[in-house]
Formats: structure tokens, sequence, C-alpha cells
């Protein structure tokens, strides 16, 4: 069964997503999200109604065939180069294939021509992470937190951009607010214990621990989380 752009565009939903997982922050073991969304396609913007992106284009795409994907949007726009929709889908198959500076390209162009949405500065804003351009993807998710202030995982993004950049109480402020829109996020618990820890708030980064533990007992946690509360190695508990 295919499935949706909505679902291949949605974090944590169906092809296209990736696992929960960041690199190395200040030598440090952290994590990201690095999945795309998008809006249903019934519920679009006015602002985008006046884009439609071809089916023959969007097939590959939602079937992960990334390499076609991007050579039919290419063709779409050779004809139609104001579609800002068809920009947005070529960035997300640029980005699907690690090719992070043609992302941020194509999603700018797409923002040019007039396409606002919070999932599209998302995902610049995690391009845009992917090429350490950390004050640019803060910014990219700044806007999209103006533009959907109910998504969590914007916040959390932001939160871990903050602890790239070594604003730690920024983090902390960005990822309190991701874990009140979606308590059930562990990688935002993550974020938070991490930030907290940072600030030598060693209580409250244990408490954060603990929903962590509550949502998912065998997430892998940063080492120095580890060493601070050693729990494998039979020192103090969560509880």
């Amino acid at each position: 069964m295919l499935l949706s752009l909505q679902q291949i565009m949605r974090t944590g939903d169906g092809v296209g997503s990736k696992a929960i997982h960041l690199g190395v922050l200040l030598g440090l073991i952290f994590l990201l999200v690095l999945g795309c969304r998008s809006l249903p396609q019934e519920e679009k913007q006015e602002t985008e109604k006046q884009w439609i992106c071809p089916e023959f284009a969007d097939l590959p795409l939602r079937q992960g065939r990334f390499d076609e994907a991007i050579e039919q949007h290419v063709q779409v726009l050779t004809q139609e180069p104001g579609n800002a929709l068809s920009y947005y889908h070529l960035g997300y198959a640029y980005g699907q294939l690690g090719l992070y500076t043609e992302e941020v390209e194509t999603y700018l162009q797409a923002v040019e021509l007039g396409l606002e949405r919070g999932d599209l500065f998302y995902n610049l804003g995690m391009a845009y992470s992917e090429l350490r351009e950390y004050e640019r993807a803060e910014q990219a998710f700044i806007r999209a937190i103006e533009i959907e202030a109910d998504y969590g995982e914007n916040y959390r993004a932001l939160g871990l951009v903050h602890c790239k950049q070594e604003h730690f109480h920024e983090a902390i402020e960005a990822c309190r607010q991701a874990v009140k829109l979606d308590p059930e996020d562990p990688d935002a618990w993550h974020c938070l214990a991490m930030a907290l820890a940072k600030v030598d708030k060693v209580g409250e980064s244990r408490a954060a621990l603990q929903q962590l533990r509550r949502l998912a007992p065998s997430y892998q946690l940063d080492p120095v989380l580890l060493k601070l509360f050693p729990v494998e190695s039979g020192g103090e508990s969560y509880e």
C-alpha cells in the first residue's frame, strides 16, 4: 500500500522517517529528530492551493525512490518554475539523500515563491543543523514555531540547536515547552535532562530522566548522564 506525502514527511510516520538519534554535542552523544513532516493535502493553506505537484513526480517520492523523485520534480520545475510546492518536495528528496546544501537551496526557493508553512521551516532548520549552521537553524525553528506554535517537536529541535551553541538556559526553556506540548516525547525529556545537567540543576535533571525512563526504559542516554546517574553500574536509582 502506498503511503501519503503526509506519512512519508511527518516525523515518525512511514517511509522517509529516520531514527531519533543525534550526533556529538561538545564531545557528547545527543539525540535529534531527522524526519520531515507535511500538512495533509486536504488541509492546504490558502496560500498554497495555487500549487499542485503532479502525481508522476510525487509517486516515486512516496515510494522512497528519491533519485527518480528528484528527476521528476526538476522536470516539473522546468515547466513550472513558480511551483513552490514542487520545490518543497524536491528539497525533501534531496535531504533524504543527504544532499543538505541542495535541500536548503530548494527550500529557500519555495519560501521566496511564497510557501509559508511550519513544516517547511522545521525541515529547513534540520537541514541547516546537518550543515552545522546553527544560527540559521535556530532562526528557521523560531519561524516554524511562529507558524505552528502547538508542535512540541519544533520546540525540541530549537532546544537541541540552543544546546549546540551552548545556550543551555534557552535550551531549557524550549525543552520545557516541548514536554508541555508533548509529554510523551522521550527525546524532549532527554534534551531537557542534558540542558539541566549542563547548568548543574542535578535534581531537575534527575526528574526529567525519571519521565524519560517511564516512557522509554531502554533509551540510550548520553554518556554524561550515565556518569551523573550511574544506574546501569549499580549506582543511584532514578526512583
